[in-house]
């Protein structure tokens, strides 16, 4: 009876903002927002995700489906923030490497990051560790990659790799159907001992946070145009990496990326169509869009008051604050106009653990005055004065098994407490930078945001699955932050010399 084949997977999934001033260090890996462990070793890895939506999951069904021992050596994820320490990678990475080598030999490995992670010493992570795996394994056992759509894709990366498997959505609700590419790849890999034809090709172009949500234009032609060449003779794989435009690196920017069965030269062709065709493009890519903080609550505001027929709360996406994206989590300009515009039923989350202390010493039912928020740097507004009553004290931990941005089902906000300010909005103090990527996360505390005139939701695209079905509307704002829309207002340094649209003269060539 032939042996099963050994399969091994590991990832350090993060996505780095290297403007973001709250640092990546060991600590941000003892508890994360996305998941009940922020590192997950055997047992671990298949109770967090065997009934979650993520790569992980996807690579669980695939085992069970083509009957290979998948072996999960270490996933570690934890929230989006400012540049990882040397420590981090040292310890879990090489961890990570130790259990490759104890643990073999293996058929192939399975690689998960997210694709944006940058170390203190490294500022392509993820292409560090898949030349590390590489270097263990030697050039002749199968590597595969999945990665984020936001992923700065690295030549190194494709070069240490056999194939790259990137999310084809966002908001990201694909990442099970991609780990099963993945896994179809590499299986096909092994059995035929063949290896696909690849090709890499970066226009020197951004695509801009408030195009990024790919079922609408003119994202959705991006991905349209990847459809078509996947059906193309002979190709077998190709991905669009969005690009994460808050990392200063040589390979922030736009990846298209083709898997030929045997032609290096028509993956190449594959993948130039593509970013021909999205230069191409390039203006409507990238465009600041949105109103400002006082315009925003104020169109907020009348609309409520009028009461459309279309029952549901006006979500203002707090663009600034992009949690999902590594910003503080506490930005205030928002809040701030409710209160100076006479905001009543206001719903939204705020990250102050030092507020929290303050609500725990004082304890439930009781009245307190407290400055929340703008305490992290000076980017994200100042403090903001709240008298109210507390009504809620929560551990934070919430579950949802719904469609949710990337497939995450277990959330950890920390703890939770919740203030009914005399001044009218309803704040959520939290001690993570956990996303508003679900519904759950206020359920959990017993508020519906169904029943509030005006939700914040601090994302752009991630928290959409959960608050378009119960919106009445939902609008952007042009907030200032770490993840602000505007890339102007950002100090570039490490990207390429000319890249679009910091150069608006940029130019791309390909041959």
């Amino acid at each position: 009876m032939p042996t099963k084949l050994r399969i091994a997977t590991l990832g350090i999934h993060h996505e780095t903002n290297t403007f973001a001033s709250n640092k990546t260090t060991m600590a941000a890996f003892e508890q994360s927002g996305l998941q009940t462990y922020a590192v997950q070793r055997g047992q671990q890895y298949y109770d967090m995700h065997k009934s979650a939506q993520t790569s992980m999951a996807g690579f669980i069904q695939a085992s069970e489906k083509h009957n290979f021992d998948l072996v999960p050596l270490i996933f570690a994820a934890t929230d989006p923030a400012g540049t990882i320490s040397k420590q981090v990678f040292d310890t879990i990475g090489g961890e990570a490497l130790d259990m490759l080598r104890a643990q073999g030999p293996f058929d192939a490995i399975l690689i998960n990051q997210m694709g944006a992670a940058v170390s203190e010493e490294y500022p392509d992570m993820d292409g560090e560790l898949a030349r590390r795996v590489r270097e263990i394994v030697g050039p002749n056992v199968p590597v595969a990659m999945t990665l984020d759509l936001h992923a700065n894709v690295s030549q190194l990366m494709a070069d240490m790799t056999d194939a790259l498997v990137i999310y084809k959505t966002n908001p990201h609700t694909d990442a099970v159907p991609r780990a099963h590419d993945a896994c179809d790849l590499i299986l096909r890999m092994i059995t035929e001992n063949w290896r696909p034809a690849k090709w890499l090709e970066q226009p020197p172009m951004v695509i801009g946070i408030f195009q990024h949500d790919t079922r609408v234009m003119p994202m959705k032609a991006v991905i349209d145009d990847l459809e078509s060449v996947l059906r193309w003779p002979g190709v077998v794989g190709g991905s669009v990496g969005q690009g994460y435009p808050w990392s200063d690196v040589q390979e922030n920017g736009l990846a298209c990326y083709a898997l030929h069965e045997d032609s290096a030269e028509q993956a190449k062709k594959a993948a130039q169509w593509i970013a021909r065709r999205a230069w191409s493009n390039r203006k409507e890519l990238y465009q600041p869009a949105g109103p400002k903080p006082s315009e925003a609550v104020a169109y907020a505001l009348e609309r409520a008051s009028v009461k459309p027929e279309k029952s549901g709360p006006i979500v203002l996406l707090d663009v600034g604050d992009n949690i999902g994206a590594g910003s503080s989590g506490d930005s205030t300009f928002l809040l701030a106009e409710a209160l100076k515009q006479g905001a009543k039923s206001w719903l939204q989350t705020i990250r102050d653990p030092e507020a929290i202390e303050a609500c725990l010493t004082a304890g439930i039912g009781k009245t307190i005055t407290v400055k929340v928020g703008g305490k992290t740097d000076s980017m994200h507004g100042k403090p903001v004065q709240l008298t109210g009553r507390i009504t809620r004290i929560s551990d934070g931990r919430f579950e949802d098994a719904g469609i949710v941005h990337a497939g995450w089902r277990f959330f950890d906000g920390g703890t939770t407490v919740v203030i009914e300010s005399d001044e009218g909005p309803t704040i959520a103090l939290v001690t993570t930078r956990v996303g508003n990527m679900s519904r759950e996360q206020f359920y959990s505390l017993g508020y519906r945001p169904e029943n509030f005139d005006i939700v914040i939701a601090k994302g752009v695209v991630s928290p959409r699955p959960a608050y378009q079905p119960i919106a009445n509307e939902m609008i952007t704002v042009n907030t200032p932050g770490a993840t602000s829309g505007d890339m102007s207002t950002f100090q570039y340094k490490n990207v390429r010399n000319s890249l679009y649209p910091l150069d608006l003269n940029a130019k791309y060539i390909s041959d």
